[in-house]
């Protein structure tokens, strides 16, 4: 039975990443249709990309709701196999973004861009069956009985510890020596049941203590700075050098297609023992960073040369993302997997919103894609060297208490 529900939440979990990464990743045609529609500026156009981002993947509204717990529950349901479910789970976000540029790109033709949001919007209610269908991991229920448990022993332990020193008199003798009174004793006993659960210590301030979770936190805000940037402006950008709207949307879906093997290969890879994530995931960073770089060449702006390089960025961007999980549970444990990934999409959600706003008004300033993407690819490429921090921490401690390679474990 469990086996079949963690295959209704893989399942459910892919159709959401369809839905809501393939509606995100295709906002660039709408950027497109925005700046003929209101003859603003990029980098306020871009903004509003940019919020769309940000809303996804920070907190509170939207997407957050169905991203977060979905691709959580999915790595939680299946212990053993969590890099490849995952891998192949967020592959799901890669067919989207292979689908919807081409209807975005219809429904703009046939009913503009005002009527296509309408449709778009009726897609999106679907993911309320999906969401329907998640359920808890027979671990959460096993760490809420142990947790139930552990506090319930603890409280007991707390009252029989004060009242084993009350006595039946009005006044009585304290745990210090001191004389007080019934009333001092009861709150002192209310006060002590609350210790087991007021000495642990918060769950931000164990991930914010935690060196190799925050530096991943600080790789993810960089990455989808220049990442976000490129998806957004991407489709205008391949528009000004002369290419169709049409071949801008191919060489979008030619990205996410490859970063669907991208991911798949990198769920492999990840639940492969042999392999050191953390190293896997910092040389992706460097590749999609050179890819991004290399965009802007007068020698690769024909169709073939940019089908070749998307494919490159994909693959690389795919293996990246499909890793995030896995390296979240790496970092902090099983136990803090939920509030570590929260907390990791609040930070990729400000990268998403700071990114296309930055790289609008560079575009406009130096009346050139060149500053805005190299920008971009500037801070993919950081994002990689922060993440190299953790493997020479590694060799310089000669430790495996933050080694990622499969066979090793947090503390």
């Amino acid at each position: 039975m469990n086996i079949t529900w963690g295959l209704v939440i893989a399942v459910s979990a892919f159709l959401i990443e369809v839905v809501v990464y393939g509606v995100s990743l295709a906002f660039g045609i709408y950027v497109i249709e925005l700046q003929k529609e209101f003859d603003q500026g990029l980098s306020l156009i871009s903004a509003i990309g940019s919020i769309h981002f940000g809303f996804q993947l920070s907190a509170g509204l939207g997407y957050c709701f169905l991203y977060i717990p979905s691709h959580t529950l999915s790595g939680l349901w299946f212990e053993q196999k969590r890099g490849l479910v995952t891998g192949v789970v967020f592959s799901g976000s890669s067919l989207g973004g292979v689908v919807f540029p081409f209807i975005n790109k219809d429904l703009i033709e046939v009913y503009g861009w005002r009527g296509s949001m309408f449709i778009i919007a009726a897609v999106n209610l679907q993911t309320f069956i999906l969401a329907g269908l998640l359920r808890e991991s027979p671990i959460q229920r096993e760490w809420k009985k142990t947790k139930s448990n552990t506090v319930n022993t603890d409280l007991s332990e707390s009252t029989t510890t004060v009242f084993t020193v009350h006595d039946v008199s009005e006044n009585s003798i304290g745990c210090d020596g001191s004389i007080i009174t019934n009333e001092r004793c009861s709150h002192k006993a209310r006060k002590m049941t609350k210790d087991p659960v007021t000495k642990a210590k918060s769950t931000l301030l164990q991930l914010l203590t935690n060196g190799p979770y925050v530096l991943f936190t600080i790789n993810n805000f960089l990455w989808n700075i220049g990442t976000t940037l490129m998806l957004l402006l991407g489709p205008d950008y391949y528009t000004k050098i002369d290419l169709s709207l049409t071949q801008a949307a191919t060489l979008m879906s030619i990205f996410q297609g490859t970063k669907v093997c991208g991911s798949v290969a990198g769920g492999f890879l990840g639940n492969h023992h042999s392999i050191n994530r953390c190293l896997l995931c910092l040389s992706t960073n460097f590749v999609t960073g050179l890819c991004i770089t290399v965009l802007t060449l007068p020698v690769l702006h024909n169709m073939l040369a940019l089908a070749l390089v998307n494919s490159l960025y994909g693959l690389s961007a795919g293996i990246t993302l499909s890793l995030t999980v896995t390296l979240v549970s790496d970092f902090v444990g099983s136990r803090l997997i939920g509030d570590g990934m929260g907390y990791l999409m609040l930070a990729c959600g400000v990268g998403c919103f700071i990114g296309p706003p930055v790289g609008g008004y560079l575009r406009q300033q130096t009346d050139s894609y060149e500053s805005a993407f190299y920008f971009a690819g500037l801070s993919v490429l950081l994002s990689g060297i922060v993440m190299l921090i953790i493997p020479i921490r590694d060799c310089f401690k000669r430790s495996n208490k933050y080694s990622i390679s499969g066979s090793s474990k947090p503390r």
